[in-house]
């Protein structure tokens, strides 16, 4: 009996040691699951972020208006793309005029820019940025101003830009810039010393020049014109060759028919844009973003264009010269010579730094505000017609100013144009200056490098 009551006797309670290091087995197995879920999720999330979200964070955003990553990839392979095809075009060029060192040197340096430009990937990738954000300032004023693109806007451009015209080719119109030779009065050409050479006026009917220019456009227009130079000298070079006699199969030629040309169809179009379209999809693009390109470029022409409309061609004016000296002791040197009756046009040719006019009497011609430095705008609009200044400073150094003229007058068809630049410009800043601009720093990590110009093509 003593020995069964032994056995039913209670177990032992397990000691303190035991339960302590069941305690923390159990913390070590919850931290690994922890541990193992977070390691899990994040890898879960910078997959989905890589694939999902990273393409629909904004990069940027102007008032309440967002430009998402995905645009942003787009936008920036398209115009690397554009960079390509012009590379591309230079280089047959290149290769083209191997015997001409000059042409060669010519299109070598315009490679080689192209390829520091390209290789420059996150200042190519601002550069687009800060444009996209210039887009959208630009549709929040059109909308303001009532003006629109419509999807058809857009196709009629894409055609033209493949010279598809279904309304048949439009008839270029000569458009003529009037102008006059503005007449010197006696009292200016007595100041100068000199007549001055007549400028181009622009009139009331002067045409604005839309300047929209990138530096993929200026690239464009001077291979263009060196292509036109190439042909010419190469038509020049056959017409110094003397002919050959032609074999009868080369008479019977010549006397057989030419083929017609085959008309641009809109289903030739349509199959030329199809090609491009599917090069632009080989690197990454979609013609959707290819489409809001061409939007907001005729947005911002239809923009252009109002604005340029309210810049008046009449503006009031200031004819005046100036000697451009080091320092202000020099300027007082300058003063004092005049005073005692020195000849202004010897001591502007003695003296002046500015040799871009000092022969002439360090002569400005007329200008209008917004053309000069600050200071050196505010004194000769305040000078009194054949009154001379007190040494004034700019950045350039120091300037002793005189006005010749001083009224109202019509600017130059090449001032203008530059007026209507700076007077767009202007107005751009101003807009930008109203909006609430933010711009995410996510755009350097995601900014494409690609395409790029294919390594056999490269050049040193």
């Amino acid at each position: 009996m003593s020995s069964t009551k032994k056995e039913e006797q209670a177990p032992k309670r397990p000691s303190i040691h035991s339960a302590r290091e069941k305690k923390q087995n159990r913390i070590i197995i919850i931290g690994f699951i922890i541990t193992a879920a977070l390691i899990v999720g994040m890898v879960g999330y910078a997959l989905l972020y890589d694939k999902v979200f990273k393409n629909h964070i904004a990069v940027a955003k102007v008032d309440h208006t967002r430009i998402d990553n995905d645009y942003f990839v787009n936008r920036v392979r398209l115009e690397r793309n554009a960079y390509i095809q012009q590379y591309s075009i230079l280089y047959a060029q290149y290769q083209m005029f191997g015997d001409s060192a000059e042409y060669q040197q010519y299109f070598l340096s315009q490679m080689q820019q192209v390829q520091s430009t390209l290789a420059d990937y996150e200042s190519f990738g601002e550069t687009v940025l800060n444009s996209m954000v210039d887009d959208q300032v630009i549709a929040i004023e059109a909308k303001k101003m009532g003006i629109e693109v419509s999807d058809a806007d857009v196709d009629e451009l894409l055609m033209e830009l493949f010279n598809y015209y279904p309304s048949g080719t439009p008839t270029p119109e000569p458009t003529t810039t009037p102008w006059n030779t503005p007449t010197v009065s006696e009292a200016e050409q007595a100041l100068l010393g000199y007549t001055p050479t007549p400028v181009l006026e622009a009139t009331e009917e002067v045409v604005p020049t839309e300047v929209v220019a990138t530096e993929t456009e200026e690239a464009v227009e001077a291979t263009e014109a060196v292509a036109e130079s190439a042909e010419t000298a190469d038509v020049e070079a056959a017409e110094e060759t003397p002919e050959a006699t032609a074999t009868p199969a080369e008479v019977a030629a010549e006397e057989t028919a030419e083929p017609t040309a085959t008309p641009y169809t809109e289903e030739l179009y349509q199959e030329s844009y199809n090609e491009y379209i599917t090069s632009l999809e080989s690197v990454n693009v979609s013609e959707e973003y290819l489409r809001q390109y061409v939007y907001h470029y005729l947005l911002d022409q239809k923009v252009q264009k109002q604005i340029y409309s309210e810049l008046p061609v009449v503006q009031e004016q200031v004819w005046a010269r100036h000697i451009l000296v080091e320092t202000e002791d020099e300027a007082k040197d300058v003063l004092a010579r005049l005073d005692a009756g020195e000849d202004w046009n010897a001591l502007a040719a003695e003296l002046s730094l500015d040799t871009s006019n000092n022969t002439t009497g360090g002569d400005l011609g007329w200008f209008p505000r917004g053309y000069m430095v600050e200071p050196f705008e505010e004194a000769a609009f305040a000078l009194e017609v054949g009154k001379t200044s007190e040494p004034v400073e700019t950045d350039y150094g120091w300037h002793i100013i005189q006005v010749v003229g001083h009224e109202d007058r019509a600017l130059s068809a090449d001032d203008y144009n530059y007026a209507q630049q700076l007077h767009y410009q202007n107005w751009l800043d101003e807009a930008k200056a109203d909006k609430t601009i933010k711009i995410n720093d996510v755009w350097k990590d995601i900014v494409p490098q690609d395409p790029s110009i294919s390594a056999d093509m490269l050049v040193n």
